[in-house]
């Protein structure tokens, strides 16, 4: 509980806020100087969070945690070595086909679309392949390099100091036994706390976890689901490429809005490109609004409900900054970081509005109007 008079109020707040800076200070600058070693051990406790609860379920019902964590792993390593097995070799050959019949398109939709589109903007359009590429081509450039840099920062920052492919032989290790000892891990770490401040800790940890777990797993399961749907919906219509969109906008998803913008461009894209304005432009813009409208009504409000808490700009923003600052590790602590943030904001300006600073002025301004009052009754 923070003092009620204003002095004690200010003076408490200072001290707080220099603790929490340095506190700050000091994660940022751990993370910043072991954030290739500590990539492979954060991914670790990602995915021991997220399996957690299932083997707890696994446990309830007498089956012993080791085994239960060993089959529930070698089960999602199998479904993600099928998923590769099928879906990788089927995208390359949709890239390749598509690569193939690309310089058709572009020809068919210069002589064919660009018409059309001239007609009703009345915007002048480029007539030829050669001056499309023309024009693309700057831009082109631009893009490319910015998707190396990309790539580059990726690559550098999931090599670390051991390489990519000791990091990923490393994370289910890591994860296993993580698992294992998850709950001792958590009741070790809660010892560490003084007991006077135990009750208050534990129940901000609460709200926290259920803040992320309401976001990671739900969305997860959500974008899991828009992939799927994404996917098949555009191959029915006969979209090229309809597995990567749907891969693509399924990955996406996780950031909000960004997998629906990245499906509905990239397929009407390809649409017009393969087919033109007609009917199939409209079964893609149709199933779109499908999709949009099971998210929004069916899968969030089951599978992520209330509970997540998160506003979608902070998730955004929370994100930019950390996979700025970190890389690939940035983007696994940024959702865990703005609901800590998130819970410990809201205490602080409920602290704030607890306190006699924050309540000052009323009294202040009813004696002056009462005063007033006084004057004019004289």
């Amino acid at each position: 509980m923070p003092p009620q008079s204003d002095r004690d109020f200010v003076v408490w707040a200072t001290r707080w806020a220099i603790v929490a800076v340095l506190a700050l200070g000091g994660v940022f600058a751990l993370l910043w100087v072991l954030k290739a070693a500590l990539t492979p051990l954060v991914a670790a406790f990602v995915i021991a969070y997220l399996i957690d609860p299932l083997i707890d379920r696994f446990e309830a019902r007498r089956v012993r945690r080791p085994l239960a964590i060993f089959a529930l792993l070698g089960a999602v390593g199998a479904a993600i070595l099928g998923f590769l097995l099928f879906v990788i070799p089927r995208l390359a050959r949709e890239l390749s086909a598509l690569a193939e019949r690309m310089p058709g398109y572009l020809e068919r939709f210069v002589t064919e679309v660009v018409p059309q589109l001239e007609a009703r903007t009345g915007v002048t359009l480029p007539h030829t392949v050669e001056e499309a590429l023309h024009q693309l081509q700057s831009v082109e450039l631009g893009a490319l390099a910015s998707l190396r840099d990309v790539l580059t920062g990726t690559v550098t920052t999931l090599s670390g100091t051991v390489g990519v492919l000791i990091g990923l032989l490393v994370i289910p290790i890591l994860a296993y036994y993580l698992l294992v000892e998850f709950d001792a891990v958590l009741a070790r770490l809660g010892a560490w706390i003084p007991p006077r401040h135990r009750a208050y800790v534990f129940e901000k940890a609460r709200t926290v976890d259920r803040l992320i777990a309401g976001f990671l797993r739900g969305q997860l399961l959500v974008a899991g689901c828009l992939g799927v749907l994404y996917a098949v919906g555009f191959s029915i219509i006969g979209i090229d490429l309809a597995i990567g969109v749907g891969l693509l906008a399924g990955m996406l998803a996780l950031i909000p809005y960004l997998g629906n913008i990245v499906a509905v461009t990239t397929a009407t894209l390809l649409c017009v490109l393969q087919f033109g304005f007609d009917l199939h432009l409209a079964a893609v813009l149709g199933w779109y609004a499908v999709v949009q409208t099971l998210e929004g009504f069916v899968l969030t409000p089951r599978i992520v409900g209330q509970s997540v808490g998160l506003h979608p700009a902070a998730v955004i923003v929370a994100l930019l900054i950390g996979g700025d600052l970190f890389g690939f590790l940035g983007l696994l602590i940024a959702v865990p970081g703005a609901a800590i943030v998130k819970v410990f904001a809201q205490e602080a300006s409920a602290a704030y509005r607890r306190s006699a600073l924050f309540g000052a002025e009323a009294p202040v301004a009813a004696a002056g109007a009462e005063g007033a009052g006084g004057d004019a009754s004289r």
